[in-house]
């Protein structure tokens, strides 16, 4: 048990923690099932009202959790860090709607789970900060799984009973692009690491923030791109409703959640209680939508779940202090 559940007095809010942060990853899992009920707008509109409604709803929330301490919130991001994380927030919100065109919900969420580890070994390499053992371990089962994925993608199959035979069969399902998006997810990965650190790196700069201007950047960008192959942003209103969806509940609501209950749960916990995400993003698609992923996605993203959920638990075993009620 937590040092935190372990405390009296604390008990009621840590639980409280626990339901709020497990329901952040909930809402976040939605991302993959709602791309999939968009009809017919392209990605690039996808990602401009995606973004657009994301901007907008983080900005009220903002405003209404700091009030008039808003403006330094923002002020906070107007630093080399602050631009980083904001690019990073762009590039990744952008790749991580290309990556589920081209593969299956199940790939790009597993790969988004290695997202901790890889922040901390980038840390590591940028900021000189140590890195635990148990980490470095975790790392390596997270290249093993992400290999094991990608060869999914690539219809690679390695036989065993007479030697040890390598053959590229179909590729990657009903989806036989996949390859592609596996790749984008990995880029989308390096995306969020790049925003953690330059949270981490910059202890001014704010997480919210980042979002909101990250996604006003994504939104302008991809905006100019529909507009300039001559698409525009006209949507369907099914379309338009998903989007808004993507944007304000799945995104927003998640990370109302997240903040309100990180306080209260020790940051060993954090991760663990994100894979909730990774858990049922794939079983949303699978249940409503029949979408199920190649064998090797499920042998790769075993590996990759357990590697994570190794170096949350060992995490979780360090004292951390304990969490202001």
């Amino acid at each position: 048990m937590s040092d935190v559940a372990a405390q009296p007095g604390r008990a009621e809010n840590y639980t409280r923690g626990l339901i709020l942060v497990a329901g952040a990853g909930m809402f976040w899992s939605l991302g993959g099932l709602f791309f999939r009920l968009v009809d017919d707008a392209t990605v690039w509109q996808i990602v401009a009202w995606r973004t657009f409604f994301l901007a907008s709803s983080m900005t009220l929330f903002i405003a209404w959790r700091y009030g008039r301490g808003m403006l330094a919130v923002f002020r906070s991001v107007l630093s080399p860090w602050g631009i980083v994380a904001a690019v990073g927030t762009a590039t990744a919100n952008t790749l991580f709607m290309w990556s589920l065109e081209y593969t299956y919900v199940a790939n790009t969420v597993l790969m988004l789970a290695a997202a901790p580890v890889i922040s901390a070994v980038l840390s590591w390499f940028l900021l000189r900060e140590s890195v635990r053992p148990a980490t470095m371990l975790a790392m390596a089962g997270v290249i093993l799984g992400v290999l094991v994925m990608l060869s999914g993608g690539l219809g690679l199959s390695v036989d065993f009973s007479n030697g040890f035979d390598i053959s590229f069969g179909e590729r990657g399902g009903d989806k036989p692009d996949q390859w592609i998006g596996d790749i984008l997810a990995v880029f989308v990965v390096i995306g969020f690491a790049f925003i953690v650190v330059a949270v981490r790196a910059g202890r001014s700069v704010e997480m919210m923030p980042c979002i909101v201007l990250g996604a006003a950047l994504a939104c302008v960008v991809t905006s100019a791109i529909s507009f300039v192959d001559g698409i525009g942003l006209a949507v369907s209103g099914n379309d338009l409703f998903w989007c808004a969806m993507m944007g304000m509940v799945q995104m927003t609501f998640g990370m109302a959640l997240f903040v309100a209950g990180a306080k209260y749960v020790p940051a060993g916990e954090l991760a663990l209680l994100s894979l909730t995400e990774v858990i049922f993003a794939p079983i949303w698609v699978w249940a409503l939508l029949s979408e199920v992923p190649v064998e090797a996605t499920f042998w790769g993203g075993a590996i990759v779940f357990t590697a994570i959920a190794f170096n949350a638990m060992t995490g979780m075993r360090r004292k951390h202090p304990l969490p202001q009620a």
